[in-house]
């Protein structure tokens, strides 16, 4: 199956962060700067390794060690400029491998990319922090040798300096290697990074574009969001989620490369009690929302693996809603929760992405492994291959078992999962606890009921099309040409096109003249994800955009 990504339309912009009225700006400049200069535009400092060893920046920590939740903190580097609230820019060239110990911050110190600019560094690790958001840089280890795999982006924790907690990381590419084709299956499983670790609470993971690791997500504390990122090429798990009430929701795993003797998953989840073993808990309250999940794009991928979708094994999984997610792979597994209590999966899309044994995918709810019965579930208005519901606590309604694809979608042999016009899902489900909307953010229903799967039917659609799709009738069309990322829109006069980051800031306004096009080449923004916004006299259109060049 050549699959292909149609990038996610959203509904609403966040705005998550603000420069206060009293915040500085510091700029660091590898190229140009010193650690002797006062850090201003035009007297950078040097790399963002030297702005922290030279203790540039005030901050705090915690006074007695052990470290603990009601310990008293002292200032840490006191009369240092760079204070909470302020915000580092950097620009191109290499800053250094990231190493920080026990920076809690008052208010969010931000470290960015200036515009235009591409900083990099070998990894970043703030450990025992609080209040840093992270945005824009690019981060592989291989910008430095000797070569050692270490995990790309992580907030640690440690028992000694304490915990940390309130920290994003946001529109940055992480990779091991750019390109690891030729990599063995051994050189796989040892030369692999980790991309995130997310152990605290209230941490986000929002439009990183991760390439060539080992496991992509990996989340720890409760309360996380986990959203618009991208995991291309892993070896063992797209994501992890252990914490309670976080939410995975608009991120694309794809390519599993099967290197070792780990079950391979795009979403895994277990719990662990207080004995500490694993099956003995309860994780609680997790969204799964509107991920796309692929198996393999290319058949011929050295490697290849059987890819689980959902995989929850050692419940037990309480309050969980899984709707709206497309999982494409070559197992058995599609989602499984083993062991849960008021769990909703809804309008989800699961199938095979070939005829080949493993599979086909199903969508499963069985009891816990040591005999608890899972209990008040809802499975409802999914598009599957396959159910396997083998616990008596299970409601199960308005699904379908697809037999041939050709009858529901619009080009199975190509990736493109939404139904086809008068297909046997559209107008199936039923309103009950379904999305307001549907995986492309199209408002549901559109025509006397709600649509099985995780797409509604409508003509209206507009989307953000892969290079494949070229051509005159498409509304937008997306093409490549000397590294750039070039967007002609086709559609009447007096419309506009804006691009937002994912703060909410504008970056690029365009307006139809008389002719019916607006051509964008996207070199006024860098790599990162982005919101598309166009706007028509009588609809608005929203679509993420991820630049990667």
């Amino acid at each position: 199956m050549n699959s292909k990504i149609i990038l996610t339309a959203l509904l609403c912009i966040t705005f998550l962060c603000s420069f206060p009225a009293q915040a500085k700006r510091f700029y660091v400049d590898p190229a140009k700067g010193s650690i002797s200069n006062d850090g201003s535009e035009t007297k950078p400092w040097s790399t963002l390794k030297e702005v922290f060893d030279s203790g540039k920046i005030e901050t705090k920590k915690f006074e007695t060690k052990p470290a603990t939740a009601q310990g008293a903190m002292i200032v840490k580097n006191p009369g240092a400029p760079v204070k909470a609230g302020d915000t580092l820019i950097l620009r191109s060239g290499f800053h250094g491998e990231i190493v920080a110990i026990e920076y809690y911050n008052d208010d969010y110190i931000t470290i960015m990319a200036e515009k235009g600019h591409s900083p990099k560094i070998s990894s970043l690790e703030l450990r025992s922090c609080c209040k840093w958001i992270v945005k824009g840089l690019t981060i592989s280890p291989s910008f430095v040798q000797p070569y050692r795999a270490k995990t790309l982006i992580q907030f640690a924790s440690h028992n000694w300096t304490g915990k940390s907690y309130d920290c994003i990381a946001e529109a940055c590419t992480a990779y091991s290697v750019p390109d690891a084709s030729s990599w063995t299956a051994a050189q796989w499983d040892s030369l692999s990074c980790n991309g995130i670790s997310l152990p605290g609470n209230r941490m986000v993971a929002r439009g990183i574009y991760f390439k060539n690791v080992r496991f992509g997500i990996t989340v720890n504390g409760d309360s996380c969001m986990v959203e618009n990122n991208i995991v291309e090429n892993f070896a063992d798990d797209g994501m992890r989620g252990l914490g309670d009430y976080c939410t995975f929701q608009y991120n694309t795993i794809k390519n599993c490369y099967a290197v070792n003797s780990n079950h391979d998953d795009g979403f895994q989840s277990w719990s662990v009690g207080d004995s500490g073993k694993v099956g003995t808990g309860v994780v609680r309250g997790v969204v799964l929302r509107g991920n796309t999940i692929i198996n393999y794009e290319d058949p011929n991928q050295p490697h290849l693996g059987t890819l689980q979708g959902i995989g929850c094994f050692d419940g037990l999984f309480e309050d969980w809603r899984i709707e709206n997610n497309v999982i494409i792979t070559d197992h058995w597994h599609g989602i499984t929760l083993s062991g849960a209590i008021n769990c909703v999966i809804i309008n989800n899309t699961v199938v095979d992405i070939n005829q080949e044994k493993p599979g086909p995918p199903w969508i499963r709810i069985s009891d816990h492994k040591n005999g608890t019965s899972s209990s008040g579930c809802i499975v409802r208005n999914n598009l599957t291959t396959a159910m396997s519901i083998s616990s008596q606590g299970v409601i199960s309604d308005h699904n379908i078992v697809v037999k041939n694809y050709a009858d529901f979608f619009v080009d199975y042999n190509a990736g493109n999962l939404h139904l086809k016009n008068g297909c046997p899902a559209v107008d199936a489900g039923v309103a009950d606890l379904a999305p307001a909307i549907d995986r492309d953010g199209i408002v549901r229903p559109k025509g006397s009921s709600i649509d099985i799967g995780a797409y509604e039917f409508t003509t209206n659609r507009i989307l953000i099309p892969t290079s494949s799709e070229r051509g005159a009738s498409t509304p937008v069309q997306l093409l490549n040409f000397n590294g750039k990322a070039i967007f002609i829109f086709e559609k009447p006069s007096g419309f506009s096109l804006s691009v937002f980051d994912l703060t909410g800031k504008r970056l690029h306004y365009s307006r139809g003249t008389a002719k019916p096009r607006v051509i964008w080449q996207g070199d006024d923004v860098p790599n990162g994800t982005f919101i598309l916004r166009l706007q028509t006299q009588e609809e608005t259109y929203l679509s993420r955009m991820v630049l990667n060049r």
